[in-house]
């Protein structure tokens, strides 16, 4: 009878072992996964920031290359150049046929500022999302060339992206 409870007491013993043993070996892996998610959360938010970027350059591509207001000599365009009479134009275009724009550029606002030899500011498209979760900003520097004088003026083309 003694030897019987002897190895009943070892086998609780074992068992305890045991139990420790997996409850420790649980929590282990319970912090690993939590720590995962962590890391792939992060992976994912990196990345998504990365995409909204990539979006406002695109619009600011799309916005620079616009032939609406595009500098161009005997047909030959200039790069990262907008025509003064040509901007004052194409915001009134753009303004009355808005949807046709917003194919193009989506919920944004494209605003340029002279900033040298003068100072001036002119809204090309202005549709923001009233409700935004994210708005990414992209500065584009660009020549604003005035024909009637035939000169060039330092300016920042800026390009606001709203996303929901």
């Amino acid at each position: 009878m003694k030897n019987k409870m002897k190895k009943s007491g070892k086998g609780q013993v074992q068992m305890g072992e045991t139990i420790a043993v997996l409850l420790v070996f649980f929590i282990l892996v319970l912090i690993g996964f939590v720590f995962y998610t962590k890391i792939a959360k992060s992976n994912i938010e990196a990345e998504q920031d990365e995409q909204r970027q990539l979006k406002a350059i695109e619009v600011a591509q799309k916005a620079s290359f616009l032939p609406e207001v595009q500098c161009s000599e005997e047909n030959i365009i200039t790069d990262n150049c907008i025509d003064f009479e040509k901007l004052n134009a194409a915001k009134d275009i753009v303004k009355d046929n808005g949807l046709q724009y917003f194919d193009i550029l989506g919920f944004s606002n494209i605003t340029i500022f002279e900033i040298y030899p003068d100072y001036a500011r002119i809204t090309l498209y202005e549709r923001p999302l009233e409700d935004f979760k994210t708005r990414s900003v992209t500065n584009v520097p660009i020549a604003i060339f005035y024909p009637k004088e035939r000169k060039h003026h330092f300016a920042v083309m800026k390009v606001e992206v709203y996303e929901r």
